[in-house]
This record gives structure tokens, C-alpha cells and sequence, in this order.
């Protein structure tokens, strides 16, 4: 920009839509500039696409100017879990454990891998002062940080800190330091320092952290990220294979049928049971609420539900035994319902005998029952149209990027691109010259979504073109 360079074009990856994490956008000056193109990254909502959240901040009521007003080209990208590439770059995607839907992204490109994974809280507490061991999803947690060469990860508390900071989403340094030795990371960049802690402050604790490593003789290199900083990767002799979250598509269109789940939740405490109803009606998912496990048991066979939610008080309720029954059940093929299980403590091993999928532990804050109950909702819609696909075909992309200049919609696909499907509920048919086929129509929809969401003036300005186009007549605006 300060060189007057034109038509810049980047790439930007956000991991979650907390205001900390996207106040900057209205302020970055390459969006307004006509000629740009900017390709923006965030994970999938179950309501609100990526674009309608950052349009949010920048309402009429907070912000003089609108997302709408930005001159650069801009394409919105709502991710899952999953791979996608982003020209040589292979980049995945992993929830983080926060109190909002997070995204980690891992990135591979020419022999060096970077791993950038903010906010994220230990899945097991007891792991925040960086001892015991790491298994379940702490464990799903390292294999995807597993040899990178940078891993930028949460570093915001200590361990004597993190007891009066628990469910606020983040790390402690020792949590970060255990993990990144555990999985073999050369270089560990501790980030998302608390506002609290000044420059003496962060030197003293990474002096700590430096003197612990050298005790133990670990080759592991640590420092704080600071503005400015600036580093070399080189290319490694060995490479680790990170092994979270398979080939699955993370730009895939997820089917909406799909994310239109219902919860079961099996609850006897009154108070937990109306905190995570109303949570999950917050999201607008369908919740049924019982305080009998048997009960619960009969409403999972009768009607197969997108997750299942048990409590977990021994010796009054045994939720590991319910879930282990639930295992037993016809309509469970290979433990594919997702069992999260409410409990003041984690009882890692006995949950893996048991079945159990993953964990809420209390006390736990209304956000983050949220977040994790739409990571699993989607989770859930993603596996199911994994096992729908036929062997051999490829899921569905959402759809691709607007080109710069007048849109074109193509209806045959190019060879080895991804199949672009219809609605739900659709046939494909012919169509006359005067008529927007079943196929086009899908495309059309979607491609009018990339624009601009309906209610705002750049649709209608956009829409006349876009039907022009599809049906090959003159545009009347």
C-alpha cells in the first residue's frame, strides 16, 4: 500500500468472530481499495454465514461504514473441520476448545509446517500446570500440532493463574510447553498474552519456561511473539503426518437438512438440565429434555438424534453405564451418535471403555455449552455426508469464488472439478431458453449469497446481472 502497489490480493484466516479477533477489519485499509482481492477464512455457524457475522460489527449502530462500502473484492469461505488449499499451501482445520466455535489452522507448504492455534483452554484441567497425562482430545490436540516447525499457540495464563480463570477459553504456558514437547514441535511462539502481564512481566516467565526445558533437556525452542518478529522455517528431514481430521472437504457445503438437528439431553439436576436446554434453544436446535436415563435411552432408539447428552453424578446417576448401553443398541452403528457427558470430573479412562465421545465439565458457562454442541452438530452433519457419499465421489464444495468483472455461470462442470449439486428436494429437468434450470437455479442461489446477503442494496443491485447471465437474456435492473 505504501508503495502504491495495485491489485494486491491476499489470504485471510480468522479463528473465531470475537471482537479481539476481527475489531481490525473495518480499519484495514487494502479491503477499500478497488482492485484488490481478498479471500476471507472463519468457521461455519449453524445460522449466520461468516460474511452476515463481520457484517454485524460494522452495523449502522456501531460502525459509520458497512461491509457493502469495502471496494476490494472480497470472498467469504465458511470452514469445518478439514482440509482446503490455498494455492501450494495445504491448510487443516481442527476446533479449539473456547467458548465460541474456534478454529486451529495448520499449514503445510514446501517441506515446512506453521501452526497457528488461538484461543484454546485444556480439554483436562489438571494438564494446565503441565503435568499428568495427555490423552483424549488433549491428545487429538497434539497430533494436530504434531512436528511443526512454528506452532503459535494460547500461552495467556500461568498455571497459579488458570484456577480463577477456567472456562475463559484459554492456555497456560505450562499447558503450551508440555503439549509442544509431547508432539515434538521445534519452535513454540507463546501468544495471546494477558493484558495484565507487561514486557518485564513475559520475560521473567519465559525465562521460567527456558530454564525448565534446559533441566529436562528438551530441544524445544520457545519464545514470546512480539509485533515485528520475524523468523526463518527450513525444511525438515523428517516430517510428521498430522493425524486429526482426515481428507474430509472443509470448504464442503454442508447440507442445511443436516444442521437442522435434535439433542437429547438426559438431565435429572433441574438447574443443569434448564441451563443446557436453553443454551441449545439459543442455537435454535430442537431439544428434548428428560431426567430419566431409561427415558432417555427409549427417545435415542426412537428417534436417532444428531447428539446425546447424559449426566454423569455417581452413585446417583451412572451416565457411563447409559452410554454404554446406548453402544448396545441397533440404531449405533459403529458409535456414530455423538455421547457428551456432563460431570464434575473428567473420567477419561472409564469414558473410552464406556463409549463416551466427549466431555462437559462443571462448572461451564452457557458459551460454552453452545460451542460445543454446535461443533458437534456440525461434526455430526459432516459424517453423515461422508458416509452418504457413494465410494469414489467427492463431497460438494460451497460454492467457488466470483471472478473480477461480469459474473459467468457455467452448468457442465470442468474436468475434475467438484460436483455442484442441486437444492434438497430438486430434480434436475430440461429447460427452455426462457427458463433457470433446477441445476442453475441451485447455482444461481448460491452465488447470490457470495454477493451480499439479501436484505441489503448491493443484492439488488447485483441480481439483475446475475439472472442475465443464467439465462442468457439482457439484464433489466
Amino acid at each position: 500500500m505504501s508503495a502504491g502497489v495495485k491489485g494486491l490480493r491476499g489470504h485471510i484466516l480468522i479463528s473465531h468472530t470475537h471482537w479481539d479477533h476481527i475489531q481490525g477489519i473495518p480499519f484495514f485499509a487494502p479491503l477499500f481499495v478497488p482492485g484488490n482481492e481478498w479471500d476471507i477464512y472463519g468457521p461455519k455457524g449453524l445460522g449466520q454465514s461468516l460474511r452476515e457475522v463481520l457484517a454485524g460489527q460494522m452495523d449502522y449502530t456501531y460502525f459509520p461504514v458497512t461491509l457493502d462500502q469495502c471496494g476490494a473484492n472480497i470472498r467469504y469461505h465458511d470452514l469445518v473441520e478439514g482440509t482446503f488449499e490455498i494455492e501450494d499451501i495445504k491448510v487443516s482445520t481442527r476446533y479449539l476448545n473456547h467458548p465460541a466455535l474456534t478454529l486451529g489452522y495448520r499449514l503445510e507448504t514446501d517441506g515446512v509446517t506453521v501452526v497457528y492455534a488461538c484461543d484454546h483452554e485444556p480439554h483436562s484441567r489438571i494438564l494446565a500446570n503441565g503435568q499428568g497425562e495427555i490423552t483424549g482430545y488433549d491428545l487429538q490436540h497434539a497430533q494436530f500440532i504434531v512436528g511443526a516447525d512454528l506452532l503459535i499457540h494460547d500461552a495467556q495464563y500461568t498455571a497459579e493463574e488458570y484456577p480463577a480463570k477456567i472456562g475463559w477459553g484459554h492456555s497456560t504456558v505450562e499447558y503450551a510447553v508440555k503439549l509442544s514437547n509431547k508432539a515434538e514441535v521445534k519452535r513454540l511462539a507463546l501468544t495471546h498474552h494477558d493484558p495484565s502481564r507487561d514486557d518485564d512481566a513475559l520475560d521473567r516467565l519465559l525465562a521460567s519456561a527456558k530454564a525448565e526445558l534446559r533441566e529436562n533437556a528438551a530441544s524445544l525452542e520457545v519464545f514470546a511473539a512480539s509485533e515485528g518478529y520475524a523468523l526463518n522455517l527450513v525444511r525438515a528431514h523428517e516430517k510428521h503426518a498430522a493425524c486429526c481430521v482426515g481428507d474430509f472437504q472443509a470448504q464442503t457445503l454442508v447440507d442445511p437438512a443436516l444442521t437442522e438437528p435434535s439433542v437429547i439431553i438426559g438431565i435429572a439436576d433441574l438447574k443443569t438440565g434448564a441451563a443446557l436446554f436453553e443454551a441449545i434453544q439459543a442455537e435454535g436446535i430442537h431439544a428434548k429434555l428428560c431426567s430419566d436415563p431409561d427415558e432417555a435411552r427409549k427417545f435415542i432408539a426412537e428417534d436417532r438424534p444428531s447428539l446425546a447428552i447424559l449426566e454423569h453424578d455417581p452413585p446417583r446417576i451412572d451416565g457411563m453405564e447409559t452410554c454404554r448401553a446406548i453402544r448396545q443398541q441397533d440404531n449405533d452403528p459403529e458409535h456414530s451418535l455423538p455421547v457428551l457427558i456432563v460431570a464434575s470430573e473428567l473420567d477419561q479412562a472409564r469414558g473410552v471403555s464406556a463409549g463416551v465421545t466427549d466431555w462437559l465439565i462443571k462448572p461451564f458457562t452457557g458459551a460454552y455449552a453452545r460451542t460445543k454442541v454446535r461443533a458437534w452438530v456440525l461434526r455430526t452433519a459432516c459424517e453423515g455426508m461422508r458416509r452418504a457419499l457413494p465410494q469414489g465421489e467427492e463431497p460438494r464444495f460451497a460454492p467457488p469464488p466470483l471472478p473480477i468483472g461480469p459474473p459467468t455461470l457455467r452448468t457442465q462442470r470442468a474436468k475434475g472439478s467438484p460436483r455442484q449439486m442441486p437444492h434438497r428436494g430438486t430434480e434436475a429437468r430440461r429447460s427452455s431458453d426462457k427458463e433457470i434450470s433446477t441445476e442453475k437455479a441451485a447455482l444461481l442461489w448460491m452465488y447470490c449469497r457470495e454477493v451480499a446477503p439479501f436484505e441489503t442494496p448491493s443484492f439488488g443491485k447485483k441480481i439483475g446481472q446475475l439472472i442475465a447471465h443464467a439465462t442468457n437474456t439482457p439484464a433489466e435492473m
